[in-house]
């Protein structure tokens, strides 16, 4: 079972993702700022986060720093945002996999992720898929 962890301080955007994803036979996990989550990545190993870009407590950008210190080839990473800035370009430096534009597209977010686990399968990375 592919183990995600969705990381939003937005209670309903965690939900509706939380929910398409289960529906999907992941194991979900949820995190409501970059401090929980990252405390969850030690913890639940999960095989990719997806994160949004602003929250409290350091956002996604520092949390993507955070687990690449801790382990830089798992969990995958995919970063969410709404907002039009620099920081696709340095989230894809630091180690994402993706930066994907709010509002968000479940199935396109779905299908990045598996296409990204299943990539990181092929080259040999440990993973669920």
């Amino acid at each position: 079972m592919i183990k995600i962890l969705i990381v939003d301080d937005d209670k309903d955007v965690c939900d509706m993702m939380s929910f398409t994803f289960a529906s999907r036979g992941f194991q979900v996990t949820i995190a409501h700022d970059a401090e929980q989550a990252f405390n969850l990545v030690k913890s639940v190993n999960p095989d990719i986060v997806v994160s949004d870009l602003r929250m409290p407590k350091g956002g996604g950008l520092k949390l993507l720093a955070d687990i690449k210190k801790h382990d830089p080839v798992r969990p995958k990473f995919v970063l969410i945002t709404g907002f039009a800035d620099k920081a696709r370009d340095e989230a894809l430096a630091n180690g994402a996999e993706d930066v994907l534009s709010k509002p968000i597209k479940l199935q396109v977010l779905i299908d990045r992720v598996v296409t990204i686990l299943t990539k990181a399968q092929s080259k040999g990375e440990k993973s669920a898929v």
